[in-house]
């Protein structure tokens, strides 16, 4: 990847995260970036553009990162409890704002908006990740249970988000791993 366009990607995610995607305009994320106008529009012809390569950009790093802490785990509790935590940790970063997925579904809400595409494909690929978990810890409604997981994973992020105590995954965890215990082999 070009350093000028990673410079983009680094700048405009830092931006969006922060102000959101309607209130930061193609010349302050080409200013902070370095970078001339004609070169951001050379790798992102639009800010619609640059706004799904962003998220499609840090989708790639989330996942990558969110996995990293899976695959060191073990157990199917342990592994998901894995993923809980990995969010407690990010909650606690000066650069959590909440989740640009949830923003992004928020601030473009047409239902064919390839940018609301983007952000549903990242939140499908944490359901699949949270399924393949279960499936892999013998639980017999990996389905129905990864949509339960999905949701309070984005109510945690939501209220992490909007409250000042970040301290919700220790506070639903036991209620997460109580059920998990029921529903697994």
């Amino acid at each position: 990847m070009s350093s000028k366009r990673e410079a983009i990607l680094r700048t405009a995610l830092s931006l969006f995260a922060t102000h959101g995607y309607h209130s930061v305009g193609v010349d302050r994320i080409k200013d902070e970036a370095g970078v001339s106008k004609m070169t951001l529009y050379k790798y992102f012809p639009t800010k619609e553009v640059l706004i799904e390569g962003v998220l499609r950009w840090r989708d790639e790093h989330f996942r990558e990162s969110l996995e990293g802490a899976v695959a060191v785990a073990s157990g199917c509790r342990g592994k998901i409890r894995a993923v809980f935590d990995w969010h407690d940790e990010w909650f606690r970063r000066d650069e959590f704002h909440g989740c640009m997925f949830i923003k992004a579904s928020e601030e473009f809400p047409e239902n064919n908006s390839p940018i609301r595409l983007v952000a549903r494909q990242h939140k499908e690929r944490i359901r699949q990740l949270l399924r393949l978990l279960l499936v892999e810890g013998g639980c017999k409604e990996a389905e129905p249970l990864s949509w339960y997981l999905l949701v309070m994973l984005e109510g945690v992020i939501v209220n992490a988000n909007m409250f000042s105590d970040r301290a919700c995954v220790d506070a639903s965890w036991p209620y997460v791993d109580e059920l998990l215990i029921r529903h697994l082999s």
